[in-house]
């Protein structure tokens, strides 16, 4: 539309019936619209930045962000921003100017050399009564919990690149337990 109106050399009414030719098939605006994007225009291109994004960091806050998460690369930015007295979107803009990205780590089962035993013997069991395959919930998820203790939805490390972090749970053995004290009842 900016540019319909540069053609007609600032024309508001020329505008519109150039835009009407031109789009048939479009909604055709008033030729107030026209002029209000000009003056829109010029006004963003004219304004003086101020936001917090485009003011310069002091040095000397850059590097503590930075050393801060390299003591601790665990630590939030919303820990950051309080101990250092700067918002959030500063800190993370600062991070992420240094190429530090935050990775959550993947769940994983922990599983130890006694469960083979236990899971041998759950699969004969299950083997020979063959009724309860429908009721058993089987699933690749290692996150899956009943109480939620293993929430890792707030931990994550900065990093250059991906540390492949892992978390292992115990869930796998808590389940099986109470499926095989299930059985035995």
């Amino acid at each position: 539309m900016l540019c319909v109106y540069g053609f007609c050399d600032g024309s508001a009414t020329a505008a519109v019936e150039v835009y009407r030719r031109r789009s048939p098939m479009r909604r055709i605006p008033d030729r107030r619209v026209f002029s209000m994007l000009l003056y829109i225009a010029c006004m963003l291109l004219s304004a003086d930045v101020s936001s917090e994004g485009a003011r310069q960091q002091h040095v000397e806050e850059q590097e503590s962000i930075l050393e801060m998460v390299q003591r601790s690369p665990t630590t939030s930015t919303r820990r950051l921003s309080t101990r250092l007295g700067v918002s959030r979107t500063r800190v993370r803009r600062t991070l992420h100017k240094d190429d530090l990205y935050s990775f959550h780590p993947q769940h994983v089962q922990n599983l130890h050399l006694w469960d083979s035993a236990m899971r041998l013997e759950f699969c004969h069991r299950l083997y020979s009564n063959r009724q309860l395959l429908p009721s058993i919930l089987f699933t690749d998820e290692a996150a899956l919990t009943r109480n939620g203790t293993n929430n890792t939805r707030n931990s994550h490390r900065w990093s250059h690149d991906n540390p492949h972090g892992t978390v292992k749970t115990k869930i796998l053995a808590s389940f099986f337990y109470q499926c095989v004290m299930r059985y035995d009842r």
